[in-house]
């Protein structure tokens, strides 16, 4: 199920599956696409990882204040979703634009 929590002064849109004690791996999305995108790779990657997907600033649910944004703020609105979710470590991964953020 997605949920939503304020970090970096908005509401991030996120989504949380797998085994409760595996790693973490974290999916960033590509531009002008949403969590969803990685639907297909779930079945596989949630047998060894808790995967954490969510939706970008301005993606999916995410709010989507006035701009500009930046790769830097993108990321920083990483750091704030783990910390609010209080994750200390992750696998990271991008397409396209969530690659630029990783």
């Amino acid at each position: 199920m997605t949920e939503q929590v304020k970090a970096n002064g908005i509401n991030i849109s996120y989504r949380i599956d797998g085994p409760q004690d595996a790693p973490i791996v974290m999916l960033s999305n590509s531009l002008m696409s949403n969590l969803t995108m990685w639907e297909p790779q779930m079945s596989v990657l949630t047998k060894s990882f808790r995967v954490l997907r969510y939706d970008t600033r301005g993606h999916g649910d995410t709010d989507a204040p006035t701009g500009p944004y930046t790769i830097q703020l993108l990321a920083e609105d990483v750091i704030a979703l783990l910390d609010a979710l209080k994750i200390d470590k992750v696998h990271f991964a991008g397409l396209s634009m969530g690659g630029m953020i990783a």
